[in-house]
C-alpha cells in the first residue's frame, strides 16, 4: 500500500513538472517577426569615415602601426574619422575601389597599371624617397648558391609576390618574354607568397632557388634588419617603375583636400615620423607617364 502511494506521488510530480514546462514554453515563445526599434540603441555616425585601403611592400608586422599612424594624421588634418582597410592581395584592394568600398587607396604600381577602369579613379600623389619617385625589381638567390644569372634559374624553384605586383611578378614575366622565353615554362615550379617580405625570407631560408622583390623591401631590410640580407644575393636588377601611387575614387568630394594634405604631409610631425619608417620622404604630384597601361596578359 505504501509503495503504491509513493508511485502515485511520483507520477503526479512528473505530470505537474511537464505541465509547468509546457506552460512556461508557451509563455516564453518569441515572435521574431514583431520587431520594434529601441531608440536608446540607435547609432548614427554623424561623419562617415574616410575609407583608406592599403597594402605594403614592406614588412607588414613592423609597419602596420606606422601605416595606421600616417592614415590617422591624414584624417586629423582633414577633420574626418578614418577607417584603414588592410588587405593581403593587390586584387582585393582593386576590388574595394571598383565596388566603391574604398575612398582612398595606396596602390602598388602594378595594381594601378592593370586597373581596368583608370577613368574611375583619380591620381592624387606618389611617394618620393631620396629624391626618386621610382624603384626597381631585384631578382635574388640564396647567397651560397652557384647561381650567377637569370639563365641559371631555368628549371628551378621560384617565388613571385602577387599576380598584380609589377616588381614582384609582371616585370620579370615581361622581361622573360623579351628574351624569347615562355614564363610558364622557364621555371621548374613557382608560387606566390603575397608578400615581398615572405618572398625574401623564402629565398634567404633556401626554400626556393630564387625570387623577385621590390628594391624598397631590400632597402628596408638594409636599414632595419640587415642580417637577413647576408643570406641572399641580387643577380639582376630590372628597371622597375614609379612608386605605388595614391588614388581616390571618382566622386570623392574631399579629393582636392586629401591631395593637398598628402603633398604637405611631411610637414606634420606625427605623419613625418610614420613616413620615415615607411621609407617615404614626402609625397609629390603624380606622373602618369610612370604608370603605362599594362595588361596582365603581358606578364602571362
Amino acid at each position: 500500500m505504501q509503495r503504491r502511494s509513493v508511485f502515485t506521488g511520483l507520477v503526479l510530480a512528473v505530470l505537474v513538472g511537464v505541465f509547468f514546462y509546457l506552460h512556461v514554453e508557451q509563455r516564453t515563445q518569441i515572435d521574431f517577426e514583431q520587431v520594434e526599434p529601441i531608440p536608446g540603441y540607435k547609432m548614427e555616425m554623424r561623419t562617415p569615415p574616410l575609407r583608406v585601403a592599403m597594402i605594403s611592400v614592406l614588412n607588414h608586422a613592423r609597419t602596420e602601426g606606422y601605416q595606421s599612424q600616417m592614415v590617422r594624421s591624414i584624417g586629423r588634418l582633414l577633420g574626418r574619422p578614418v577607417l584603414l582597410l588592410h588587405r593581403r592581395s593587390y586584387a582585393e584592394i582593386n576590388q574595394l575601389l571598383a565596388k566603391g568600398d574604398a575612398d582612398i587607396a595606396f596602390l602598388s604600381s602594378g595594381a594601378y597599371m592593370v586597373y581596368g577602369k583608370k577613368e574611375d579613379v583619380r591620381l592624387l600623389a606618389m611617394p618620393e624617397r631620396g629624391g626618386a619617385n621610382y624603384y626597381f625589381s631585384y631578382v635574388i638567390v640564396p647567397r651560397n648558391a652557384q647561381t650567377q644569372s637569370l639563365a641559371d634559374l631555368r628549371g628551378r624553384r621560384f617565388v613571385y609576390v602577387d599576380p598584380l605586383s609589377y616588381s614582384g611578378y609582371l616585370e620579370l614575366r615581361a622581361h622573360l618574354r623579351t628574351l624569347g622565353e615562355n614564363p610558364e615554362q622557364f621555371f621548374g615550379s613557382y608560387y606566390f607568397t603575397y608578400s615581398h617580405d615572405d618572398s625574401l625570407r623564402a629565398v634567404a631560408d633556401g626554400l626556393v632557388d630564387g625570387g623577385v622583390i621590390a628594391s624598397l623591401t631590400y632597402d628596408y631590410y638594409q636599414m632595419y634588419a640587415p642580417a637577413i640580407l647576408e643570406s641572399v644575393r641580387v643577380i639582376q636588377i630590372l628597371p622597375g617603375s614609379g612608386m605605388g601611387p595614391v588614388v581616390a575614387r571618382q566622386g570623392l568630394k574631399e579629393a582636392d583636400e586629401v591631395q593637398e594634405i598628402l603633398l604637405h604631409l611631411d610637414e606634420d610631425a606625427e605623419a613625418k615620423e610614420a613616413m620615415a619608417q615607411l621609407l617615404i620622404d614626402r609625397f609629390v604630384p603624380p606622373q602618369p607617364e610612370l604608370y603605362p597601361r599594362f595588361s596582365t596578359e603581358e606578364g602571362l
